[in-house]
């Protein structure tokens, strides 16, 4: 594991710990990882089918990776140290929430990596639900890579037999926005709209969907 301006111990033992359990438990499998950004800062982007999909993720990224996660889990004093000693930051779902967003910058002019789910919430039958708005705003940002990035059969996970299916993490190579738009109105959702297509490549899925509308 690299280390980052950021990094956080618990993360460092975390990331070692979980990789020898999901392989233990779940065959688990990376694919495309030496394609990530070794340094500088980066916005890892990915699907969303489980809960549990930051503790892979985190077990599959050479970087730290600071989450962002929804406020309440902060209201639980134990969940509270768990992801302030993980790197996590919050977001109020639902709502535009400025702090969150501050944080993510923070992060990102830090050269660090954030870690952003554009679904916002879990889409259990893996297939990609339409990304919220305001999601490639942070790709934007001077000198930042957006690296998608996608995770199968975590949503299987003691739902379905076998209770402990293989889990693969597929990263892809960090996407080309040279070409955006001049409008800067349309900026975020080009961006956005990139971000789904490289998803949907990634999961073999069609990029016709209506998250373009």
């Amino acid at each position: 594991m690299q280390h980052d301006p950021l990094d956080t111990p618990l993360y460092r033992f975390a990331h070692i710990a979980l990789f020898v359990l999901w392989r233990i438990l779940f065959r688990f499998t990376i694919v495309g990882s030496e394609s990530f950004p070794r340094e500088g800062p980066v916005v890892l982007a990915g699907n969303h089918i489980s809960n549990l999909d930051p503790l892979f993720l985190g077990a599959a990224c050479p970087r730290q990776i600071h989450f962002m996660a929804k406020s309440e889990l902060w209201e639980v004093p134990l969940l509270r140290r768990l992801v302030d000693g993980l790197g996590a930051f919050k977001v109020r779902r639902g709502a535009a929430d400025r702090e969150a967003v501050r944080a993510g910058i923070a992060i990102l002019d830090a050269g660090a990596v954030m870690g952003i789910f554009p679904e916002g919430h879990r889409q259990r039958t893996g297939r990609l639900g339409r990304p919220l708005p305001g999601v490639g705003l942070f790709s934007l940002r001077p000198g930042v890579a957006t690296v998608p990035v996608v995770i199968t059969g975590t949503n299987r996970i003691l739902r379905a037999w076998p209770p402990f299916p293989r889990v693969t993490v597929r990263f892809g190579a960090p996407l080309d926005l040279a070409a955006l738009s001049l409008d800067r109105s349309h900026r975020n959702r080009e961006v956005t709209n990139r971000i789904m297509q490289g998803l949907a490549a990634l999961l073999g899925q069609d990029c016709s969907d209506t998250w373009d509308d």
